[in-house]
């Protein structure tokens, strides 16, 4: 009797066994991966966009163009950004609301497909520079203003709104905003907890 009684001991020694329906723990969703050529592109269109959709972009494109104007961009970065600033007469709401969003947007876009936070900010200066030397730099000098713009954009959308935005819509997060399709139209459901 007593080695039934050890053997029975020694069974259980190991622990109980799982119950057979018992799964693995799901693993964590991978990350996603950056596709830089896709958000080049995607970038480009939106710039071929803006530069075709805005009347005086695309007048001056149209006429003065030319690949001479940048290479001095190039050639001769801070004169020519200085007298692209002093030209700058843009008004209020393109200099310091349309710069800043649309590249506030960019970088948020880039954070949502995997982009580090540097990788985001480089992503939006490399855009920005190449808007202002290339696109725009055809056929007028970069302007300053919308440099330092755009920077201030992608790089409070990256380290301001976007750690906020999870904060507030992660599954623990106090509230929770849910937008939620519903026959003629989509329903706002806000959720606190207190």
């Amino acid at each position: 009797m007593l080695p039934l009684v050890i053997l029975a001991l020694m069974a259980g020694a190991e622990g109980p066994t799982p119950p057979p329906s018992a799964a693995p723990p799901p693993s964590p969703p991978a990350a996603r991966r950056p596709s830089v050529l896709r958000d080049a592109a995607l970038a480009a269109a939106a710039s071929a966009a803006v530069a075709l959709g805005k009347p005086d972009i695309r007048r001056a494109i149209f006429r003065d163009a030319s690949l001479s104007h940048v290479l001095e961009n190039f050639a001769f970065p801070i004169a020519q950004v200085r007298a692209g600033t002093r030209r700058d007469t843009d008004p209020f709401w393109v200099n310091n609301v349309a710069h800043p969003v649309s590249f506030g947007v960019e970088a948020l876009y880039l954070k949502h497909q995997g982009y580090g936070n540097g990788e985001a900010f480089l992503f939006t200066q490399v855009h920005s520079v190449v808007w202002e030397f290339v696109v725009e730099g055809c056929a007028f000098e970069p302007s300053g203003k919308d440099l330092a713009a755009d920077a201030i954009g992608a790089a409070a959308a990256i380290w301001i709104v976007h750690p906020l935005v999870r904060r507030w819509t992660a599954p623990s997060a106090p509230v929770r905003v849910d937008l939620r399709p519903v026959p003629g139209g989509a329903t706002l459901h806000v959720t606190a907890r207190f």
